[in-house]
């Protein structure tokens, strides 16, 4: 069997995945705008709701290369998926049903800061292998700029996990988004080739 129809597939169930992924973010966001008193509008949570949604879009752009895969198998294909799934898990803590334990998104992020730099380590992890996945000429073209990112990705998620300061988290979170857009600029608007 070609490769592209079970490309065609695949991407059939991530597109469903990752469109959710974005209307948890994009409804979220209408619903502080809908009730900024209500949700407790944060600055340190929407600075990590666009780092994800900038970095949802972004890797969706960039799954593309898996139609460089040759050969899947059940596992790559699985794999796939729970990466998938796993941002759509990101968006979901970002936006819990039920603020009222809580009172604001701010405090709700400070509160259940391990599980989400958790869920954004191990976003980093996943990341690696869906390189790899896609190959060695993948790496080749992301260049000493990716290892670098993935390092620097690590260390953010440790800080996220162990501040306690959520004056230090803001500048924490406003430095990653703005590294991350500068990152996103500098290595991937292009797909083709060099």
């Amino acid at each position: 069997m070609e490769t592209e129809p079970v490309f065609l597939h695949i991407r059939v169930v991530m597109g469903i995945i990752l469109g959710l992924s974005i209307t948890t973010l994009l409804k979220g966001l209408a619903q502080i705008i809908e009730h900024p008193q209500r949700r407790g509008c944060s600055a340190l949570h929407l600075c990590w709701v666009v780092w994800t949604l900038v970095s949802l879009v972004t890797f969706w752009w960039w799954e593309f290369r898996l139609i460089e895969v040759h050969r899947w198998t059940f596992e790559t294909y699985l794999f796939v998926i729970t990466y998938c799934a796993t941002w759509f898990l990101l968006c979901a803590l970002l936006f819990p049903d039920d603020l009222r334990d809580y009172g604001s998104y701010g405090h709700y992020l400070m509160q259940r800061r391990r599980w989400i730099f958790g869920v954004i380590a191990i976003l980093t992890l996943l990341d690696l292998v869906d390189t790899a996945i896609k190959g060695g000429s993948r790496w080749r073209l992301l260049g000493d700029a990716y290892p670098l990112h993935t390092a620097l990705m690590l260390i953010v998620a440790a800080l996220g996990w162990h501040l306690r300061s959520a004056r230090i988290q803001l500048v924490l979170a406003a430095a990653t988004l703005v590294y991350q857009l500068g990152y996103f600029a500098a290595e991937y608007f292009t797909i083709g080739t060099e």
